[in-house]
């Protein structure tokens, strides 16, 4: 069974970013190992969220796409856990696992950690429409990479711009190709692997 949750929170202005940086780790608390020009956002991003405080990470994606071209991963998916130890990303170079491929087997500890956990959460923003969100309770588990594609999903959502959004570990999300010549940014908070959403 998988329990997708959401809020829509607060307003949020994100900068014209371009590039991408991803997992960059801090202290929930006190900002500390965030780069400079990213602490504002991050602050945004928080401001009513609760939390106990731990390491979480930060990932943000800019780019210039023409109309029908995708910025994020397609296909309903959730993002889960963060374990540094298992997973690479490099110094801010995208990467990471993909649905349906590169990530643990379906009958390992780590994919439970990762994708079954009730623990965890994220935080999104975005500056255009094209994402979409399902909140409620679905049959079926998490596959490879958090793949939900196989799960029956009742109608979806689209999450609005400039506006920060916060899931539990089971937020099912899917970033649709832009309706227009734009240039995307997008921001994420991977929460700590033992955060209660509430």
């Amino acid at each position: 069974m998988i329990n997708s949750k959401s809020l829509e929170m607060n307003p949020i202005s994100l900068p014209m970013f371009t590039g991408e940086k991803s997992m960059i780790p801090f202290d929930l608390k006190t900002l500390a190992g965030l780069p400079l020009e990213f602490v504002l956002v991050v602050k945004q991003m928080l401001s009513g969220v609760k939390n106990d405080g731990g390491e979480a990470f930060f990932t943000i994606h800019g780019k210039q796409l023409k109309a029908n071209e995708t910025l994020r991963r397609g296909a309903p998916h959730t993002d889960g856990n963060y374990e540094p130890v298992n997973m690479s990303f490099g110094s801010g170079g995208g990467g990471g696992w993909k649905i349906g491929e590169n990530g643990p087997g379906i009958n390992t500890s780590l994919h439970s950690e990762q994708y079954l956990s009730h623990t965890g959460g994220i935080v999104l923003a975005s500056n255009f429409e094209s994402c979409l969100g399902w909140n409620g309770d679905f049959e079926g588990e998490q596959e490879v990479g958090g793949d939900c594609r196989h799960i029956k999903l009742n109608k979806p959502f689209m999450l609005k711009k400039d506006t920060v959004y916060y899931g539990n570990n089971h937020f099912i999300h899917e970033s649709l190709p832009v309706s227009e010549d734009v240039h995307r940014v997008f921001a994420r908070i991977t929460m700590p692997i033992n955060h209660e959403f509430h």
